[in-house]
């Protein structure tokens, strides 16, 4: 199975969900055209609630990444130029990032304490960078 949960992650299960088909979908593990689980299947599958797959392979087909075809199943939607691997690849970062700020938050830090720290972790990661670039050159 191409999809993973972690109940005790701050993201809704159904979250995880749309992140895990997104994910599949960015990385090419699903392709344009393909069938994913049933509902019915996937809850069994992950041991939740078939409500819970429903309202991520709903909200995944009103943001056009799967399609219901009736009596068939939920298909992969076919890729446009890359735009949904693209988009999806920016709303994956998104969610990491959300998901970041909620569990920094619940700590009790502060918006600007989270944004000054991932300023310092980008910083280190460019010097790093930095120094690659310059010790090929």
């Amino acid at each position: 199975m191409f999809i993973r949960i972690d109940p005790n992650r701050a993201m809704p299960i159904f979250s995880q969900i749309m992140e895990g088909v997104r994910l599949a979908v960015a990385t090419g593990r699903v392709q344009p055209g393909d069938r994913i689980p049933s509902i019915r299947d996937l809850a069994v599958d992950l041991r939740v609630n078939p409500n819970t797959v429903a309202k991520a392979y709903q909200e995944l087909e009103r943001a056009s990444i799967v399609e219901v075809r009736r009596g068939m199943g939920y298909f992969v939607v076919g890729a446009t130029n890359g735009q949904i691997t693209e988009r999806e690849r920016l709303a994956l970062l998104e969610s990491r990032v959300e998901e970041t700020l909620s569990a920094a938050l619940e700590l009790g830090f502060e918006p600007d304490e989270v944004k000054a720290a991932i300023d310092r972790v980008i910083g280190r990661g460019s010097a790093k960078g930095d120094a690659r670039g310059s010790a090929r050159g």
